[in-house]
């Protein structure tokens, strides 16, 4: 299999590379996220156009990989693009707003809406991957496939979620699901890749995502408040 392209709410390549253990018998959580980070670089500038639909409203977006860079550009009025410079241990996210100057988001607004949708900016963003100290938790098993299971603790207060679990694909290194959580403990967003599609570019062939779906849950009853889908085309 090609590199398994396989992007979440933010977008995470996933890592063709070994297994990642701390000592024999132990899987080491940093190393894990260490390679989804990694696993990014493209030699090839790769662009998908895709959509975040909700309802009836749908918001296009284009969507561009390069070797340290994710690029979103939503393309309804008015134009908005999240970029995000990816490091070896740290990351950037900018935005501008109508093609204007590029300005940093603040970690304070990474729980704010894009397009007034269930999608905020550390759903689109990798930022959570390069959260300090993740701790291994077990083995399981999403959609029929064995993933790893991953607790990373938000070190900024002022973010949406308090500790997000990630369900990383074992054989691909790919991200299958995103479970966030608020200060009291409770579920407030679920992500779940759904459905993947074969992509050829430049003579290579990608696994690229089709279909996410984002819930955004009541903590007070458990209850879905929103229902969002990120779709790709190829």
């Amino acid at each position: 299999m090609n590199k398994f392209l396989l992007i979440t709410v933010a977008v995470a390549l996933a890592s063709s590379g070994p297994l990642c253990r701390a000592q024999e018998g132990e899987i080491d959580a940093e190393a894990l996220l260490h390679a989804v980070r990694h696993s990014t670089a493209q030699n090839e500038e790769l662009t998908l156009k895709g959509q975040l639909r909700e309802g009836r409203k749908k918001h296009p977006f284009r969507m561009t990989i390069r070797r340290t860079q994710i690029a979103f550009l939503f393309e309804d009025k008015p134009p908005h693009t999240v970029v995000l410079d990816l490091g070896a241990d740290q990351f950037r996210l900018r935005e501008n707003h109508n093609g204007g100057q590029f300005t940093d988001v603040a970690p304070s607004d990474y729980g704010k809406a894009i397009r007034k949708t269930g999608v905020n900016y550390l759903d689109i963003s990798l930022a959570y991957l390069y959260w300090p100290n993740p701790k291994y938790i077990k083995e399981d098993v999403v959609s029929e496939r064995i993933t790893r299971l991953v607790e990373v603790k938000n070190p900024n207060p002022s973010g949406p979620y308090a500790k997000l679990l990630i369900w990383i694909d074992k054989q691909t290194g790919g991200l299958m699901r995103m479970q966030g959580y608020d200060k009291a403990g409770k579920l407030i967003k679920r992500m779940q890749v759904m459905e993947v599609q074969r992509v050829k570019r430049g003579g290579k062939k990608y696994w690229a995502l089709e279909k996410m779906q984002i819930y955004t849950l009541d903590p007070k009853n458990g209850r879905v408040r929103s229902r969002t889908y990120m779709e790709l085309e190829k």
